[in-house]
């Protein structure tokens, strides 16, 4: 019988064993498969022939091409704004890699909950003895008017025990257990021989005063759930700093195509003078090769410019990619992406103190200090109560039945009354309390950290918000001047064209280099126009990233974002 008592038990601790290792595995980590896709992509990509290097200028008795030097075209696909930041929501690897740390710091939160389940145990023992003596005389079971004289005594006693203990809320520790015992003494000392002890026993151990109370216990999974929320702000800045990128992105991408249109135009503009002066060299005119030849570098030179222009445009488009992570634009595919939206040209007017209140209200790092605050302050009374002395109380109740046999000991213990019982206190008072003091001290200055760290945040805020409302009002005000500069050149060459047209001015050496320079200016006038438009919107976005609201200005929403505040 006690042996298939010992059997079960052990059986249904292999069974709880066994099911606590049923856990998932993760996929295996394959770097091969992750790469195979970009390098399929670029295996598709051709360079461009590449010209040899010119050994000398091309023969005068002959008009030099005016030839454009061009790269294969690339798949051009151009893309609202709107739809490049819900993809890059939905498949960005710099979000997801990020996105996994609150459900990380999630599973800390139930692993402290865990703390307060209840565990089953068991416990399973052989004793065997066989212990030599000095010869023990004890009184004969059989005959009390006779003694026995002990010299080796063999017994075998099994015990199976098994149970639920759980820690509670209150920092106490309650456990139920119920213990079978079977006892073979060998020379006998009792009148019952190879007898079963069961008993059914409930204990209670509770703290009075040093680790008292739901809130000193519940202490640190109100803490991992502050990390956690902090763990869910760290993700949408994450999120938030990939949409202000991606805006910028656009916007500079908005000014590098504009470049690449207007190196083109400036291109053809020197390619027609060009082949004016040529022309007028062979053909008989007023210019000569020294005008000529000065044109024909300048185009050289601007097709440096319209190379470099287009380079500008790849890499940006790769950089939108690069954050976006879609699986239908890899970065070393053929796709180039360009901006389908066109930027705002409106004068926006804001209050500063309204910008500060939002600002106030949504960013995430005042928020994210107003939570580590709390855990400060939670840590501060979970100090303050390590000051009090240990005073515990302990108390147990058990059913005790003894028999022959196991059935008849179990029947002993529930239809007699054999309650025990014991109540007890339990005292440490700490002799000087050092350790409690200095870890009190140690709470205090970390909670006084951090209201002033929040203090420190609500100054940067305060600078990032003003800094940023007044970039709106300084790239406006460098847009209406760029605007201006680039419609006085238009003016400039215009008049140029129509002096030369009209054929009252030479196409002298001067005039050809104020005509090129002319053309430089116009150019780069379009170009100061375009960057300082993208400008602009730039600083449009870093006022709502500053504010906090960046997300919701390109529409995109978090769920963590209605999660209540922190209890103070």
């Amino acid at each position: 019988m006690a042996k298939g008592v010992v059997r079960a038990a052990g059986a249904s601790a292999l069974s709880l064993m066994l099911w606590g290792c049923n856990v998932q595995e993760p996929p295996p980590f394959d770097p091969r498969a992750i790469t195979r896709a970009e390098r399929v992509t670029s295996a598709a990509q051709q360079a461009a022939p590449m010209l040899p290097l010119p050994t000398t200028r091309e023969a005068p008795q002959t008009q030099p091409t005016t030839r454009v030097y061009t790269v294969e075209q690339p798949q051009v696909i151009r893309m609202p704004l709107r739809e490049i930041m819900q993809r890059a929501a939905a498949n960005s690897a710099e979000v997801r890699v990020s996105g996994y740390d609150p459900a990380i710091a999630e599973t800390k939160v139930i692993e402290n909950e865990g703390h307060y389940d209840p565990v089953f145990y068991s416990n399973l023992r052989y004793d065997k003895q066989a212990d030599r003596t000095p010869g023990t005389v004890i009184p004969n079971p059989a005959n009390p008017a006779q003694t026995i004289t002990i010299t080796t005594e063999n017994n075998n006693i099994y015990t199976a025990e098994f149970g639920v203990k759980q820690y509670l809320e209150s920092g106490g520790q309650i456990q139920l257990g119920y213990q079978f015992q079977n006892s073979d003494y060998d020379p006998v000392r009792y009148t019952m021989n190879n007898y079963w002890d069961s008993e059914l026993k409930l204990q209670l151990t509770q703290p009075l005063l040093r680790e008292f109370g739901y809130e000193v216990n519940w202490a640190r999974i109100t803490v991992a759930r502050n990390d956690q929320r902090v763990s869910q702000l760290d993700f949408r800045k994450t999120l938030e700093d990939n949409t202000e990128e991606l805006e910028k992105d656009y916007w500079q991408l908005y000014a590098a195509e504009r470049d690449v249109e207007i190196s083109e135009q400036v291109l053809d503009q020197s390619r027609d003078l060009a082949k004016v002066l040529w022309d007028q060299v062979f053909l008989g005119g007023q210019a000569t090769e020294l005008e000529a030849s000065q044109a024909q570098s300048t185009l050289e030179s601007r097709k440096v410019d319209l190379v470099q222009a287009k380079q500008r445009v790849a890499e940006i488009s790769d950089d939108i990619k690069r954050r976006m992570s879609d699986p239908d634009f890899k970065i070393a595919g053929p796709i180039e992406i360009l901006p389908a939206d066109a930027p705002v040209e409106v004068s926006v007017k804001v209050e500063l103190n309204d910008q500060l209140e939002t600002a106030m209200n949504n960013r995430l790092e005042l928020g994210q200090q107003q939570i580590r605050e709390n855990s400060a302050e939670i840590a501060r009374q979970v100090a303050k109560n390590g000051l009090f002395p240990k005073l515990d109380f302990v108390g147990s109740v058990s059913l005790q039945g003894l028999s022959g046999n196991l059935d008849d000991a179990i029947a002993d213990q529930w239809g007699h009354t054999h309650l025990i019982y014991s109540l007890g206190l339990q005292l440490e008072i700490p002799l000087g309390n050092r350790e409690a003091t200095s870890i009190m001290r140690r709470a205090y200055l970390q909670q006084m950290q951090a209201m002033w760290a929040y203090q420190r945040l609500v100054g940067e805020v305060t600078e990032a918000v003003t800094q940023a409302w007044r970039e709106i009002d300084t790239t406006w005000r460098a847009l209406t001047a760029a605007r201006s500069a680039r419609m006085y050149a238009e003016t400039v060459l215009t008049r140029l064209n129509d002096r030369q047209a009209s054929g009252v001015q030479p196409l002298d050496f001067t005039f050809v280099l104020q005509k090129l320079d002319a053309q430089a200016r116009l150019g780069d006038a379009k170009r100061a126009e375009a960057e300082q438009l993208a400008n602009y919107n730039i600083a449009l976005s870093t006022l709502e990233k500053a504010k906090g609201t960046i997300l919701r200005y390109n529409n995109i929403v978090m769920e963590e974002d209605q999660l209540p505040s922190p209890a103070k």
